[in-house]
């Protein structure tokens, strides 16, 4: 990439002049995880080379203490609770999330909460979020407090939870959660954790960090969950964290930039009084750039104004292709989840292909047993 700001939001595009981040960072070295047992065996290994004095720190959609991240384990909690005992600096964000019967996570959440913690740990459940929203941030940041050159992280789709320990075989997780009949009863899963060395690592350091100083309590302005913590001893106020370690030395040739989407709330965030789009901001300016191919994995595929952004993209550039990679059947069953689903996917595609007849090609994916 011959001038990253072409592709990547500038410092000011990103929209949010209150954040410590920079507009991105050059000389380091990402690498793309595929599937989670490839992503869970690395971060095992990476996790047992830290040391006292170290720092790990985590976010999460979901995470489940006893999900196991090899056959013979460690789970999560184990891998966490050991770094803690060798002196390793170890802090969470996990979403606090809704009710299981809304086919969300409270109460794993919870569970891995009170694991960590038991172990010497320390996790906030974070709902510093808007009604029915959530917290979606999926990494793991490993500081090296003598060795800089050892910092790692990774970023990316794949939590810490059941079903997720999947392989290029897809025959799903031995701990699965449950989905759609059409997936079996070990739902096969396909994502991606990006694993980057170099000045990023840093960034995502100060991410975690902007979130975990926020001044407002984790359950502001949710009074029923307030009470309930309250009277199960949750933790609601975090200890500060260690100062912060210097940015790692370059050590490749990538260009990292790391975007957000957080909502302008009330209280507001410290960080981003105004909320911030930067993903949103940062795939609208990279789409705009496309002039051969723009290749697209997602889970759903149903925004109309997504969609209206790749139309006028094509239609625009009459040499430009979208390859569309989605699921042949929505994640849960039940006309209330499933429809809904399949009626805005057909929708955003049919809009896609009226702008560039011929040139969008979807397909879906399965594994050897269909």
């Amino acid at each position: 990439m011959d001038d990253p700001e072409q592709w990547l939001l500038s410092a000011e595009e990103r929209g949010n002049p209150h954040t410590a981040l920079p507009g991105w960072t050059a000389g380091n070295l990402a690498e793309p995880l595929l599937h989670g047992s490839t992503y869970f065996d690395r971060l095992v290994e990476e996790v047992r080379s830290l040391n006292a004095g170290d720092h790990l720190f985590f976010t999460d959609w979901r995470g489940d203490p006893d999900e196991k991240l090899r056959d013979e384990g460690p789970t999560v909690a184990e891998l966490f609770t050991e770094a803690v005992k060798k002196g390793v600096c170890v802090r969470g964000l996990v979403w606090r999330s809704h009710m299981s019967r809304l086919s969300l996570n409270k109460e794993a959440n919870r569970s891995l909460d009170a694991e960590i913690e038991h172990g010497g740990g320390e996790v906030i459940l974070d709902q510093r979020i808007r009604r029915m929203g959530s917290h979606h941030q999926k990494m793991v940041v490993l500081r090296h407090d003598e060795d800089p050159s050892k910092d790692i992280a990774f970023v990316g789709g794949i939590d810490l939870c059941y079903g997720r320990r999947d392989d290029a075989d897809h025959g799903g997780d031995p701990q699965p959660l449950p989905m759609a009949e059409a997936y079996g009863p070990n739902p096969p899963w396909h994502d991606v954790q990006l694993q980057i060395r170099g000045p990023a690592v840093h960034v995502l350091d100060t991410v975690f960090r902007e979130r975990w100083d926020d001044p407002n309590s984790p359950d502001e302005d949710h009074p029923i969950a307030w009470i309930h913590d309250k009277l199960h001893h949750t933790r609601l106020h975090a200890d500060p964290l260690p100062p912060q370690l210097p940015p790692p030395p370059e050590c490749g040739p990538h260009f990292v930039q790391n975007l957000r989407t957080y909502p302008a709330i009330r209280p507001p965030y410290d960080f981003a009084p105004d909320g911030e789009r930067s993903v949103a901001r940062g795939y609208t300016k990279a789409i705009k750039r496309a002039r051969r191919l723009i290749y697209l994995e997602d889970q759903y595929m149903w925004s109309a104004e997504v969609a209206r952004l790749f139309a006028e993209a094509l239609a625009d550039h009459p040499d430009l292709h979208l390859v569309v990679i989605v699921p042949r059947v929505p994640d849960q069953d039940g006309a209330f989840a499933e429809r809904p689903q399949l009626v805005g996917r057909w929708q955003a595609i049919e809009m896609c292909r009226k702008a560039g007849e011929g040139r969008v090609h979807v397909f879906d994916v399965e594994n050897h047993v269909g």
